[in-house]
């Protein structure tokens, strides 16, 4: 019996018990991938009959399981019926797609493109479903990670939103501005800070990051005009145009606007000064002009674009509705004609 017999000494033993622990740990790996994968499966399933199914969706998934078109294919035709506006259609091929295939990668890059889908349509709850899916198998997501900060900012739940900015922030250090952004969002929204308050924790943001101009200003303007001519930073005054337009006179700091070539022109165009013969901005010189000869028939309007992505929206915004940027608007001047109400009312 001795033969067979190896001493734990012996190099043999250790070489035996070595491969004895690898099999025992691929063992166990290879059982908890399959775990996970059914595991991942079932919440699939259980997330996909969540929402409803109709009778046409159940048509379009028995075409996408058994037509010979290829996933790419797919794909492509769901993203011409999302341009198109009819998230509907789009919606169904996506989740067609998902009982059909399996594969990981796979599923968790057709789900991003449905929680899109749904957070454009304005399904803010389904989108936020879907991107918690998403986060749950795959919590180093960033695109899932974004969209839940965007669809719990819609919702005003500024405090989830700053939850979900820690995750973001580990993966994506430069999202320092999105963290101020939600940081002066949550504060603007709490109703048990005074407004006192409120300004004295934006000036001190600002001046430590020197960001977010745009919202910090237009608040301090809104309600304590003093002390955002206190603190004005001279360097965006051609950002706050409109906001320093739309000003009362008798909130305007003469000696600041004395001392600025921009602010002499903008308010001698506007009207409350006469401090400035002419502008080298051919839209607030054309208003100049105007003043001297005594016609008031004009006016200026605003339109705002993107620093990033460039595109035009008619209103103001501190994130850009299309790009999803922050702090990154810039006002372009528009003339037009003047408006006057007529009295219509009957004598």
């Amino acid at each position: 019996m001795d033969t067979f017999f190896i001493e734990f000494r012996d190099p043999l033993f250790g070489i035996i018990v070595f491969f004895i622990l690898l099999f025992i740990l691929s063992f166990l790996s290879y059982w908890w991938g399959r775990h996970k994968t059914a595991k991942g499966h079932r919440d699939l399933e259980s997330f996909l009959g969540r929402f409803e199914s109709l009778e046409d969706e159940n048509r379009l998934r028995d075409q996408v399981q058994t037509n010979a078109l290829s996933n790419e294919s797919w794909l492509m035709l769901s993203h011409s019926f999302e341009v198109q506006g009819n998230f509907e259609k789009s919606v169904e091929i996506y989740r067609a797609l998902l009982s059909k295939n399996r594969e990981t990668t796979f599923q968790k890059d057709v789900l991003l493109l449905l929680g899109k889908n749904y957070f454009k349509a304005g399904f803010l709850e389904r989108s936020r479903q879907t991107f918690l899916q998403i986060v749950q198998n795959h919590p180093r997501s960033a695109q899932a990670l974004r969209y839940l900060v965007l669809i719990y900012e819609q919702l005003q739940q500024y405090d989830k939103a700053l939850e979900v900015m820690e995750s973001l922030m580990e993966i994506a250090p430069d999202a320092l501005s999105e963290q101020l952004y939600l940081e002066c969002r949550l504060l603007l929204s709490d109703p048990a800070v005074g407004i006192d308050e409120k300004a004295s924790r934006l000036i001190e943001l600002y001046q430590t990051h020197r960001k977010l101009g745009y919202l910090i200003f237009e608040w301090l303007f809104t309600y304590r005009p003093a002390l955002a001519w206190q603190y004005f930073d001279q360097s965006l005054s051609t950002r706050l145009t409109d906001i320093l337009w739309r000003l009362r006179d008798d909130n305007l700091d003469l000696d600041i606007i004395a001392n600025n070539t921009y602010l002499r022109e903008l308010f001698t165009a506007k009207g409350s000064v006469s401090l400035a013969e002419g502008s080298s901005v051919f839209e607030l010189d054309v208003l100049i002009a105007l003043r001297k000869c005594g016609e008031g028939k004009a006016a200026m309007q605003f339109e705002y674009t993107c620093d990033e992505c460039k595109q035009i929206s008619f209103l103001p915004f501190h994130r850009c509705p299309h790009c999803h940027a922050i702090d990154t608007v810039n006002v372009i001047m528009n003339l037009s004609r003047e408006r006057y109400e007529e009295n219509n009312s009957l004598q």
